[in-house]
């Protein structure tokens, strides 16, 4: 009788022991995993710091929570630190949305149609994670992004990327951000996939408040030189000019 409750008190400690190794274990990995995604982190701050300008190729996504639509569009940005942009989209509509810390246009050519705000206007708020990587911490908690419980997700395999809160597959060239905004409320999440060795933005999914979506796949980056005319707007004659 004894003999047997020895062993069975072995028996308890044994498992015991296995579930304190296996708690240490994955405690240890996930600091492992946090040290190396700090790691990564500090180095495409480092790098991104030394980015004035560039032009990128990007496909746009937008997915409409209201009409449950998904349009595609194609375009390129040029981006000058600190605060100059054009997000022109080239198809199937002409778009353009130029800013150069002065004053921000927005023009359709297609409607004979401009706007003029205020440079501060929260349009194209995703921008300033391209013109200035270094202060990404001053308008947003990030953290990293990782697969969302399965419990708490209604996504399957057939669900669009634009719809996706998952991750693509994770690899040692990139790092994957979840950046929640600290002011602007139009804004819900942002995640982004981050080159390492580059600091470049390859993609950025926006998810709004309302329910809307956006995701932006960039490509064929290049630091050539051009001309800062690039950022300057003149609305062309006979057209409409809304001044806001």
């Amino acid at each position: 009788m004894l003999k047997n409750n020895f062993i069975k008190f072995i028996g308890i400690i044994f498992s015991f022991l296995i579930i304190i190794s296996s708690v240490f274990a994955e405690k240890k990995q996930d600091a492992s995993s946090e040290t190396i995604f700090e790691k990564k982190y500090l180095e495409i701050l480092k790098t991104a710091s030394k980015q004035d300008f560039f032009s990128v190729n990007f496909k746009q996504e937008i997915y409409s929570a209201l009409r449950e639509k998904i349009s595609s569009s194609d375009g390129i940005l040029h981006i000058k630190k600190p605060a100059s942009f054009r997000f022109e989209i080239i198809s199937p509509r002409q778009e353009i949305y130029v800013s150069n810390s002065k004053n921000f246009w927005k023009y359709i050519p297609e409607l004979k149609h401009a706007q003029s705000l205020q440079a501060n206007a929260n349009e194209l708020a995703f921008v300033q994670l391209l013109t200035n990587l270094a202060n990404i911490k001053k308008f947003y908690n990030v953290s990293a992004w990782k697969k969302p419980d399965d419990q708490k997700t209604n996504e399957n395999i057939n669900t669009p990327y634009v719809k996706s809160d998952t991750p693509p597959l994770q690899n040692d060239d990139d790092i994957h951000l979840r950046l929640i905004p600290k002011e602007d409320k139009q804004q819900k999440v942002l995640y982004a996939v981050i080159q390492v060795k580059t600091g470049l933005i390859q993609e950025l999914r926006i998810v709004q408040t309302n329910g809307n979506r956006t995701r932006l796949l960039f490509n064929d980056y290049s630091s050539k030189k051009f001309s800062d005319e690039v950022f300057e707007f003149k609305p062309p004659q006979g057209i409409v000019v809304d001044k806001l």
